[in-house]
């Protein structure tokens, strides 16, 4: 199932995923909150972050942001201490709204993975 959070209060969902996931997710969730509010909503300045767990999640996602329209601005590799290691792209759908992107490498759409030789 996939996670979603938008503030750092929200850490308690993120405490099944790797370490080194939960904390990314926790730097991104503090400089959103710093940055918009703690108290902005889903369609608010800002933007959060998802993390994808299974199949259906990036089935999910696709419907959300259009791999083969919407580029990431980066996309970075999550290294983890469990050898599940992860991939994070920011893609930006305004210039003020963001969705930082989590999926572990055997589920990383194809274009993501040839655009950034990842």
């Amino acid at each position: 199932m996939m996670i979603k959070i938008a503030h750092k209060s929200e850490a308690e969902t993120l405490k099944d995923l790797p370490v080194e996931v939960m904390a990314k997710a926790l730097e991104i969730a503090t400089i959103l909150d710093d940055s918009y509010g703690k108290d902005r909503g889903e369609k608010d300045l800002g933007g959060y972050i998802l993390i994808a767990e299974d199949k259906e999640d990036i089935v999910s996602i696709n419907k959300l942001i259009d791999f083969g329209y919407t580029l990431p601005e980066y996309v970075d590799s999550i290294s983890c201490s469990n050898g599940k290691n992860y991939t994070n792209a920011l893609m930006l759908l305004s210039s003020d709204f963001s969705i930082s992107l989590m999926v572990p490498y055997g589920l990383v759409p194809e274009k993501l993975l040839i655009l950034y030789g990842i």
